[in-house]
């Protein structure tokens, strides 16, 4: 009965936030970015109705669902010790995906006021949406989780909240390419193992929400170009990359929840 409990508050949970969602695409503003010669380049949506969502949310978890979402402060350098895979991804991005066309836009034909427009808004987004979803996914699903699963709560919070942050991305199925959805699915779990366990160990859901607003932000910023918005997938199948994300995400989840579980003096394999 327990348990049954705890799924239907789950399954309300993500009613509730792809009402929210669908709520935030009604209200949707993009903004045409152009090049000095005119030309059109790519679109920005700020998407800030997520933050507000965020905070409602955050609101709704203290009073009704009991669970308190900002249990303590600091724990930033978690970020580059449990969150080394996000960090990968940020650096990335920006230096090792081929962006040479885009950089070369910004650097040389488009304008400061676009290319701060750029940036800018790709800043309320990236931060939008890392709030929006982790203090959801993170904070109250998980939170569910950890309060009413009996047997080994830590791994099965961390590894069932992962999985639906996934699987929230299923909605991307009608606007976005089969594959590149697939994989943004299948990376997705691979990096919420990172962010559930960052604020599992840090007890600060600001932490995942700033390695995760950091990853959308580099990637946000990078993909404006029109050549994003075609209908051309990225992808013929699951990508190696993907699978290990995944795979890497799980095992470094793993591993350093052990670590921290030495460190508080348990020894237990299972939690």
């Amino acid at each position: 009965m327990r348990i049954i409990k705890m799924w239907t508050k789950v399954l309300l949970v993500l009613i509730v936030m792809l009402i929210a969602l669908e709520i935030v695409s009604s209200f949707e503003t993009t903004f045409n970015i152009y090049t000095t010669s005119h030309q059109l380049f790519g679109k920005v949506e700020p998407e800030f109705i997520e933050g507000i969502f965020a905070i409602l949310f955050y609101f709704i978890a203290r009073r009704y669902l009991k669970i308190d979402i900002f249990h303590q402060k600091g724990g930033y350098s978690h970020i580059f010790k449990e969150g080394w895979l996000g960090i990968f991804y940020i650096f990335s991005n920006i230096f090792l995906v081929d962006n040479s066309e885009n950089w070369n836009v910004f650097m040389h034909h488009m304008n400061a006021f676009n290319l701060l427009m750029i940036f800018v808004i790709a800043f309320i987004q990236a931060y939008s949406v890392g709030m929006f979803e982790e203090i959801s996914v993170r904070g109250i699903i998980m939170g569910i989780m950890l309060k009413n699963f009996k047997k080994y709560p830590v791994m099965k919070s961390i590894f069932f909240s992962s999985v639906i942050f996934g699987c929230l991305h299923a909605a991307n199925f009608f606007e976005a390419p089969f594959w590149d959805t697939a994989n943004q699915i299948i990376y997705a779990v691979g990096l919420g193992f990172v962010f559930g366990t960052i604020y599992y160990v840090t007890k600060n859901i600001w932490v995942s929400i700033l390695l995760h607003s950091l990853i959308d932000y580099s990637n946000f910023v990078l993909s404006v170009s029109l050549t994003k918005y075609s209908a051309t997938s990225s992808y013929s199948g699951i990508s190696l990359v993907t699978i290990l994300t995944l795979v890497l995400g799980l095992i470094s989840s793993y591993l350093f929840l052990i670590h921290y579980n030495r460190k508080q003096g348990k020894k237990d394999l299972l939690f």
